[in-house]
């Protein structure tokens, strides 16, 4: 099955009429040589004075102070368009994550102020603790990444001890586990992996594979709340290279789920704050319209014209 061209086009004025500066540059950049500059530029207004990022970045919890989950998601944008480590944006975020890298070797997610603002409820904080070994990859393992991606902007001693806390957590299991986070556990690590030294990066692509053999997915329920395209964005991808008949049959599941309106919506529901949910909602769907449209494109799954 392929997106029609009809649809496709319903999903592009989706697009422009619902999603963020931030997430339509991100789009003009993949379909239509936008510049990185447009990107940054975008993506600056989320940046604080501390370098980190927040502001609703993570549009699930509308803190306006940084907190290391906001950043990790602007680092997300920043290597998908491979900013370069001169951009002032990445040095005052890597700075940041230098800064806010704990003595324990993790970063908290996020902190008590998360409370203060507009949120869902699975980011509410009632105290932070250290995370255990099931809750160490998410951020941290994706932060690492991004140390390691912007090295030459990270102390060397840094560095080494992020880099040993992440190889031992990945050899805490025999698979990526964390039972209710292990989905995003594993995308933390998926991240990480392309910026990580070759060694690392084998065994964590190796760790991937045995938890996906694991794993198993045969059906959009597997993913719950999430999209196979979180997984598989290109036919490089490991879930692609491992399942590529599952993950077609996936893909043709999520062409059928696109709405009336043209976009594709979040799956998930706050339960709470009833006035700011419905923008946090409009900024999802907005964004996975994006990412759905380019991951189809990505898999050959739009009808040429």
């Amino acid at each position: 099955m392929n997106l029609t061209a009809e649809n496709l086009q319903a999903g592009i004025a989706f697009v422009q009429a619902n999603a963020r500066d931030i997430d339509k540059a991100m789009f003009a950049y993949h379909w239509q040589d936008g510049p990185e500059t447009a990107v940054l530029a975008a993506l600056a207004p989320y940046q604080n004075d501390d370098g980190g990022f927040g502001h609703g970045l993570e549009p699930d919890f509308r803190l306006p102070a940084s907190s290391p989950m906001a950043t990790s998601v602007a680092l997300q944008y920043c290597t998908a368009i491979n900013a370069a480590a001169t951009e002032p944006l990445v040095q005052k975020a890597i700075r940041y994550l230098c800064e806010t890298y704990q003595e324990g070797d993790f970063w908290y997610a996020t902190d008590q102020q998360v409370n203060d603002a507009p949120h869902a409820f699975w980011w509410h904080v009632n105290e932070l603790t250290p995370p255990d070994e099931t809750r160490w990859p998410n951020p941290s393992a994706e932060l690492v990444g991004y140390l390691h991606r912007y090295a030459e902007l990270v102390p060397p001693a840094l560095l080494a001890r992020a880099t040993a806390r992440a190889q031992a957590n990945l050899e805490s299991s025999t698979i990526i586990s964390g039972d209710a986070v292990q989905k995003y556990n594993i995308l933390c690590w998926k991240q990480a992996q392309p910026y990580l030294p070759t060694a690392l990066a084998t065994a964590v692509t190796a760790k991937i594979r045995a938890t996906y053999d694991h794993w198993h997915p045969t059906s959009p329920e597997t993913f719950g709340e999430l999209s196979i395209m979180a997984f598989a964005a290109t036919p490089q991808s490991i879930m692609a290279q491992q399942f590529p008949a599952l993950v077609d049959q996936l893909l043709d599941q999520e062409i059928a789920r696109q709405g009336d309106d043209g976009g594709w919506w979040p799956a998930w529901h706050w339960g709470q704050y009833e006035d700011t949910w419905p923008i946090a909602q409009r900024e999802w769907a907005g964004k996975m319209t994006a990412d759905t449209l380019s991951v189809l494109r990505n898999f050959g799954k739009i009808e040429r014209h």
